[in-house]
């Protein structure tokens, strides 16, 4: 250390200082609440020991999901079908010629 001056020395150990005081400040004493299991005995919880009673909404609400999509569902024509086909067609060959493009230096 005969390259450093006083001052550089008085700078390093405040560093060290702060960052040993910053490290002790924020270990904690005390476990916090979010810490601590809860030693209550889980068979004594009625949520766990009284089933609920029967509810059958999620099933009514999927049949009615059911009848309705059979319902809107119509078999597509050759023109939609065709439509469709030609459609697709093209924006594939859109996407693939806007990557070739750049390499073709148009």
């Amino acid at each position: 250390m005969r390259g450093c001056t006083k001052g550089y020395q008085w700078a390093r150990v405040l560093l060290l200082g702060l960052a040993f005081i910053t490290a002790c400040s924020t270990q904690r004493q005390t476990p916090g609440s979010d810490m601590v299991a809860d030693a209550d005995d889980p068979f004594t919880d009625p949520r766990f020991t009284q089933l609920p009673g029967w509810n059958d909404s999620a099933l009514r609400q999927s049949e009615a999901q059911t009848q309705d999509t059979e319902e809107t569902e119509k078999p597509r024509s050759f023109l939609e079908l065709s439509e469709g086909i030609i459609f697709s067609i093209f924006l594939v060959g859109a996407s693939l010629a806007k990557l070739a493009l750049p390499f073709l230096a148009l």
